[in-house]
């Protein structure tokens, strides 16, 4: 009997060691095969990931043109789309409308370039929009000068006073525009670092500067401040005393030419948003023959606006980042986009140019019937001489200096009360 019972418990031992090891194997087993799938997943996860983030480097810095594929250049309708001044029909001159369109320059976000002064950036993506806006206004306004409102790009174009305008917007230190020469200016007129997002009314005064030390003098640029628009003040900066030296004390022998002249009138329509009595007003300005269009854009969203149809604006979008060294055509937009009106942000500045005296005598009338007299609320008020409670408010004379990348002493501090777009009055 006792022997029976070794034999008893011999046996359960055996058979519980048995299960233990089958338990043991199957749990290794398990964990190898759990392993094996989680490892597979995590691989696959990984490909997932990494094709995920390759793709948005792909779409954020392939070399592309701009364009919209989610909805047409422009809704279908009958009423008018205005341009720059000019009115078209979406139905019937779409080929025109994108004519115009692919022939404004567009500036874009750009890598790769030479590195700026002593940040070490070179590129300007994520901060550059509003800068690249500014750009575009004053590259569409020297090309309008020299090649006429009517020219039109095609990628064979190979004029030179077309080639001469878009060498000064190259981002490299020494083009008259670049990128370089933007930020800089702007470090030491407003002591905002290389790589500080701009105002509109910031990159306007950094353009100002800027037109003064270009060679070619030939173009003016005023910025109108406090809502106010003076025209002795404007005439002052664009009419050129060309008398002979011989002929100076004579008064009746004194010439005078008319430098032409790129307007920015920087506004604030709204607190933290476009207040709507504005729209009307901000609409007219797309009609008037001189507009060069707006610089704005939705919040920290910086677009050059070039004019509306129905209730949205139609723009150029500067965020598409290609390289410095591209081909001509990708300064050039296949698509315009569009983004409603109420959208905007409140800061923005009006672009005008008047090639002639005459010119901006007609914009000044226009201003007075159709944006003052016409409405309740205008944008801004215009007068002939600034008055005196105003006088305190003038920026002091310009410098002699050169800009470089060691700019940030020797130029003007501009001392004025509505500097930025989080300066301006509030109206």
């Amino acid at each position: 009997m006792s022997s029976y019972s070794e034999y008893v418990m011999s046996a359960s031992s055996s058979m519980m060691n048995s299960v233990r090891d089958a338990a043991t194997s199957a749990t290794s087993s398990a964990a190898t095969a759990a392993g094996q799938v989680a490892s597979s997943v995590s691989g696959v996860c990984h490909g997932v990931a990494s094709s995920a983030q390759q793709k948005l480097l792909s779409y954020k810095y392939e070399d592309r043109q701009l364009s919209y594929e989610d909805k047409p250049d422009y809704p279908e309708t009958d009423s008018p789309v205005w341009m720059l001044g000019q009115q078209y029909s979406a139905r019937y001159d779409l080929p025109e409308l994108r004519e115009l369109v692919t022939s404004r320059p567009w500036l874009s976000y750009r890598k790769e370039f030479p590195a700026i002064g002593e940040s070490g950036l070179t590129s300007d993506q994520g901060w550059g929009c509003m800068l690249r806006c500014g750009q575009m206004v004053l590259a569409g306004a020297l090309l309008d000068i020299k090649m006429g409102r009517e020219w039109r790009w095609n990628k064979d174009s190979k004029e030179e006073e077309y080639l001469q305008v878009m060498e000064k917007f190259m981002d490299i230190k020494s083009a008259q525009y670049s990128i370089h020469q933007i930020s800089l200016m702007g470090e030491s007129l407003d002591k905002k670092p290389v790589g500080t997002w701009f105002g509109p009314n910031t990159v306007a005064q950094v353009l100002r500067k800027l037109c003064k030390f270009d060679p070619s003098d030939d173009i003016a640029v005023h910025v109108a401040m406090d809502n106010t628009l003076v025209i002795s003040e404007v005439k002052q900066a664009c009419i050129v005393d060309t008398t002979d030296n011989n002929d100076e004390e004579d008064e009746s022998k004194k010439t005078y030419n008319w430098k032409p002249l790129l307007l920015f009138i920087s506004l604030r329509l709204g607190l933290h948003e476009m207040n709507p009595v504005y729209i009307p007003g901000l609409k007219t300005c797309f009609t008037l023959p001189s507009t060069l269009g707006v610089i704005g854009g939705s919040p920290n969203h910086a677009l050059y606006l070039l004019g509306y149809v129905e209730d949205e604006v139609i723009f150029l979008d500067p965020h598409t980042t290609q390289a410095a060294t591209a081909p001509d055509q990708t300064y050039h937009a296949v698509k315009p986009g569009r983004i409603s009106i109420s959208q905007l942000d409140p800061s923005l500045s009006l672009c005008f140019l008047c090639r002639t005296e005459e010119e901006f005598d007609n914009l000044c009338i226009c201003v007075q019937e159709q944006l003052i007299e016409a409405s309740r609320t205008p944008l801004f008020e215009m007068m002939l001489e600034r008055p005196p409670h105003m006088y305190g408010q003038l920026p002091s004379g310009d410098s002699t200096g050169q800009p470089d990348e060691n700019t940030g002493d020797d130029y003007e501090q501009l001392h004025r009360k509505y500097d930025s777009e989080d300066e301006f009055e509030i109206l």
